[in-house]
């Protein structure tokens, strides 16, 4: 940011794609101690002695070559909140000195050097924001350009450089988000305009902008002519409700950008505008295929009588068939039921088949279910359709399960598995296939054993401890993924008791889903909770939790190098841990990793973990100041509204006892086979990182997991924070 002194002038922002300009901000001094000024309205002018040694003091570490020092004495000035910290911590966020720093060199821009020095001062100026000075500071964080900001916190290096250079880039974007949430929540009509000009560019900032905007809704609208509306920009009118954009953005349909068109089309649609019902009929013979996808979803969201007609056509068309399928889930009709079918049948892209499978698994028609049938004997897509078959809407759904069963053996057992799915999803039951569980169960084939078992286990009709008692070890895996339909203190107990006599490598990596409410009873030994959570395997993760949950103070250093580990998903467990430890640290350990954690879902677990310490933690300072930055600045809305909610009642939120079930299956790539004994990390919606392994056919299905996305991990992982040796 550029600050130059202005006489006789008004404080303004220069708006647009340049770096924003602030005149008659807080002059330049000389390179020596920064003066006292004027006191902003509502400051204090005076500072006292401790004041004025803590800004010399912070000066002094600021000009050290030593990084870890220069963080100390930005660390500084945010804990002193007089003027002469403001001027301190506006210089060193500006871009005059983003290069190396020596002793003798100004502070103009060391902020920009070491990204955890910018989350520092993005925060402490967050609450200077009735200033020009500070609100032009942040606004310069949002709108520079990459190179204005390195990456590497030139403090001890890892042995992975390319983890610290992304590590690095996750902060700085961070700081931008956490900037652009503090102008929006200002209220202030230039750092919204700022804003705006950084939500029009196609600059770093843009997404900072546009999701702070989101969080904050300006009051004035949000949108000028149609000229000056990017698509991102039209999107962000129709997410808050700004109704009094929507005749801009019917402006739009007509714009010479397809792009922008089609994000008219799209966030009209959102809107449930049915005045543009004509333009987007006509916009389905547009050139432009985003334009053609946006009509059609803009019909399908309206209920157009045609919209069935629209997306029959959009399946047709090669150029949009994927998003056309996609489309087709959300209408009804045998022309696109046709459609689907043809495409699954004949198309040669294995994604386009698979959305066909998809398409025809949301129609209530039996003709949908007959579709499915015809394809179920193709290899190549024989998962998906019996996937799409359980889940199905349609009455047809079972008997056609049922006919299934009556195949070879590996088509019962895919038979089985869909039934599974569909007692657990639809609640439906059938006789004939309850006695195929009970048959498979019984049967001398441990691939068919396996299937049964599972089943059973998770249905609540097998006993865990006998399932687990099975001579084959593929048998035990099965069960212990059925555990997870029976979740209980008795369950995981029976888990971790086989786990420690349990021989077969594989099946004791996916008896570990027993550790996921921790080891309260101390069944696993401490050092092997070590060993696992260091092999970065799939139980890894679990391991650290429970590691963590035991708060055995002899390995508070594995614990906290397991909280700075690179996996995120490894960082995020031993949080959950921390908070359900008695560890007396703990709440401080968890506030400082929040302060320089840039995953979100890691600060969800966080932020949850210091939720849960209450008693003697409830007002315990670092618990109050994370949670309220958090409720603040936090860029992600969960993360926000669980500290939110904290503050406001004073305890954590409940968490959604809903749970779904996951239909995984393993293809091998042309001229491959599939490998055996392979156990994976299934990471659900809400972070739980579950140990998981696919039998022999290649599917896995796993109960209890969180409505949501999911991550599978095939790949083993390595060691998560040790150095490779030489």
């Amino acid at each position: 940011m550029n600050v130059r002194r202005a006489i006789g002038t008004t404080v303004a922002l220069a708006l647009g794609f340049a770096p924003v300009t602030i005149a008659g901000a807080q002059p330049r001094w000389a390179d020596g101690a920064l003066p006292g000024g004027p006191a902003p309205v509502g400051r204090t002018a005076g500072m006292g002695v401790r004041g004025h040694v803590g800004i010399e003091v912070a000066i002094r570490l600021a000009r050290s070559t030593d990084p870890d020092e220069r963080l100390r004495g930005i660390e500084r000035a945010a804990a002193v909140h007089t003027p002469e910290a403001l001027a301190f911590l506006e210089r060193a966020a500006g871009a005059a000195g983003a290069g190396a720093v020596d002793p003798h060199a100004p502070i103009d821009g060391v902020a920009r050097t070491d990204p955890r020095a910018l989350l520092v001062v993005v925060r402490a100026l967050a609450d200077w924001l009735d200033t020009e000075e500070a609100r032009a500071a942040l606004a310069s964080i949002v709108a520079a350009p990459a190179q204005a900001f390195s990456t590497r916190a030139a403090t001890a290096p890892t042995d992975d450089p390319s983890a610290d250079d992304s590590r690095g880039a996750e902060r700085v974007l961070l700081a931008r988000q956490q900037a652009a949430v503090a102008l929006a929540e200002s209220d202030n009509l230039l750092a919204l305009d700022a804003l705006l000009a950084v939500a029009r560019s196609a600059g770093p900032g843009q997404m900072p902008a546009l999701d702070a905007l989101a969080i904050h809704p300006p009051a004035p609208p949000l949108l000028g002519s149609a000229i000056s509306m990017a698509p991102a920009t039209i999107g962000l009118a129709v997410a808050i409700g700004d109704l009094r954009s929507l005749d801009a953005i019917e402006a739009a349909m007509s714009a010479s950008d397809p792009a922008q068109r089609a994000a008219a089309l799209t966030a009209l649609g959102v809107a449930g505008d049915s005045r543009i019902l004509d333009e987007a009929r006509t916009a389905l013979r547009d050139r432009d295929p985003r334009v053609r996808l946006a009509a059609g979803d803009a019909l399908a969201r309206l209920v157009a009588p045609d919209a069935a007609l629209a997306i029959e056509g959009l399946v047709g068309d090669d150029a949009t068939v994927i998003e056309g399928l996609r489309l087709a889930q959300r209408v009804e009709s045998d022309g696109v039921i046709k459609a689907a079918a043809a495409r699954a049948a004949a198309a040669a892209n294995a994604e386009v088949r698979a959305a066909a499978v998809a398409a025809l698994g949301r129609q209530t028609s039996p003709l949908a279910v007959g579709a499915l049938e015809a394809l179920v004997a193709d290899p190549g897509i024989q998962g998906d359709v019996a996937c799409a078959m359980a889940r199905s809407p349609s009455g047809a759904a079972m008997a056609a399960i049922e006919r299934l069963a009556s195949g070879s053996a590996p088509t019962r057992r895919l038979a089985a598995r869909a039934y599974l799915v569909r007692r657990l999803v639809r609640g439906e039951r059938s006789a004939p296939l309850d006695a195929l569980l009970k048959e498979l169960e019984a049967t001398g084939d441990a691939r068919d054993r396996a299937v049964g078992v599972q089943a059973r286990v998770t249905l609540g009709e097998r006993p865990i401890e006998a399932a687990l008692g099975d001579a084959d070890a593929r048998v035990r895996r099965a069960a212990a993924l059925g555990a997870l339909g029976q979740r209980s203190a008795s369950t995981r107990r029976a888990l971790l008791g086989r786990l420690g006599i349990e021989t077969d490598e594989t099946t004791r990596q996916v008896l570990a889903v027993g550790l996921e409410g921790g080891d309260p009873g101390g069944v696993v030994p401490t050092l092997g909770l070590v060993d696992r959570a260091r092999m970065g395997g799939p139980d890894a993760p679990l391991a650290a939790l429970a590691l963590a949950q035991r708060g055995d103070e002899r390995h508070a250093a594995e614990v906290d190098a397991l909280l700075e580990a690179n996996d995120p998903v490894l960082r995020a467990h031993v949080a959950r841990g921390l908070g359900a430890s008695g560890a007396r640290d703990g709440v401080g350990r968890l506030a400082r990793a929040y302060a320089m954690e840039t995953d979100a879902r890691v600060r969800r677990a966080i932020v949850a973990a210091i939720a849960t310490r209450t008693g003697e933690d409830r007002l315990a300072p670092a618990r109050q100041i994370t949670l309220r930055l958090a409720a603040r600045l936090d860029p992600d809305r969960v993360v926000r509204w669980t500290a939110s909610h904290v503050l406001a009642t004073g305890s954590a939120p409940s968490r959604p006892v809903f749970r779904e079930v996951a239909w995984l299956r393993l293809v091998p790539a042309e001229g491959a086979t599939l490998p055996r004994d392979l156990a994976a990390a299934l990471v659900d919606s809400d972070g739980m990182a579950l140990p998981i392994a696919f039998d022999e056919d290649g599917y896995a299905v796993v109960p209890g997991v969180s409505p949501g996305d999911v991550l599978v991990r095939l790949a083993p992982r390595l060691p998560p924070y040790e150095a490779l040796p030489p």
